[in-house]
């Protein structure tokens, strides 16, 4: 009778006890289910999910606050995610927060982040849609990085043959690395740009000194003024030098006609040209006035050998 009493109540308590945990394992999953809790549910939209599934957690400020109950494929570029949220959180969540899907772990599963909104913007409720963000995902920077490294793998290439091209004195660098004569070449450009660059400098420096010669013409006004002087010469020698041809060409006009006269046969200048009988009577003229002239001076000896006139006696001859 006593060994039946011990048992039962070893039994009850066995019972008891698997009850008790029973209840405190089915409110662990409940809870984590959120099968106890106030939820409502929200919406998004993303073009692709990324691997979420259904369960998967709901986060704000980094606390799980709800899960997702379900992924419907709506079109080939939409995904409507339903998430079920805790009903306490709502005064947190505003209309205008924006979700975003992103990995709990490197690897592993996904959730959904719940970003806060602004204070202007209303409280969301049951049924509401968010806005989606657009993330960058692991598989997504994994491919970005693939296509880099690519890039980078090409670059390398291209730098190793560039290398061998240089070493081997291919091209215009590799000409300059190994040519000798060309560095003692682009030494003496170097050299002569140098002097250019100092002569420019002397050249700048006596510009700035009003004493220099070329300073003198930019700083002095007495020698612009003269050289204005010599222009407004010039100038007027230049309008003599047009009248002067004006005048020249008005004279050739008058030789002009005066030939045209002379060819013409008009003018005593035509009949010494081309009169015979005028030249000849001209010449017998010039003979007359040349002997007239020789019989005077005649006159004028015997003149002076006749007292009358102061002149000296003839000697007698002996």
């Amino acid at each position: 009778m006593q060994y039946n009493k011990g048992r039962r109540i070893r039994l009850g308590l066995f019972i008891l006890i698997g009850t008790l945990v029973f209840v405190i394992f089915f409110y662990l999953i409940g809870r984590s289910s959120q099968l106890f809790s106030k939820t409502v549910t929200l919406h998004t939209v993303f073009p692709s999910v990324s691997g979420l599934r259904s369960g998967d957690h709901v986060r704000f400020s980094g606390i799980i606050v709800g899960m997702i109950t379900g992924l419907e494929i709506t079109s080939d570029t939409t995904v409507v995610v339903d998430m079920s949220v805790e009903r306490n959180m709502l005064r947190f969540i505003r209309q205008d927060s924006r979700v975003e899907i992103r990995p709990e772990a490197i690897i592993g599963d996904k959730m959904v982040v719940i970003y806060s909104g602004t204070s202007e913007s209303d409280h969301v409720k049951e049924g509401d849609y968010l806005q989606p963000m657009t993330s960058v995902h692991l598989e997504d920077v994994v491919v970005q990085l693939s296509g880099e490294l690519s890039k980078a793998d090409a670059m390398i290439r291209n730098l190793v043959e560039v290398s061998h091209k240089v070493n081997s004195g291919d091209g215009n660098v590799g000409r300059m690395l190994n040519d000798s004569t060309l560095m003692v070449k682009l030494d003496e450009s170097a050299s002569n740009f140098a002097v250019l660059t100092q002569n420019l400098k002397i050249l700048s420096q006596d510009l700035k000194n009003p004493e220099s010669d070329i300073g003198k013409l930019v700083y002095r006004d007495h020698l612009t003024r003269r050289m204005d002087t010599i222009m407004d010469a010039m100038d007027r020698i230049t309008e003599n030098t047009e009248v002067a041809t004006r005048e020249l060409a008005g004279t050739s006009s008058e030789l002009h006609l005066t030939a045209q006269e002379i060819n013409t046969g008009s003018g005593t200048v035509n009949k010494l040209l081309y009169d015979s009988i005028f030249a000849d009577s001209l010449d017998i003229l010039i003979q007359n006035i040349n002997q007239t002239v020789v019989e005077l001076e005649k006159v004028a000896v015997n003149l002076q050998h006749k007292r009358l006139f102061g002149g000296a006696k003839p000697k007698k001859e002996n």
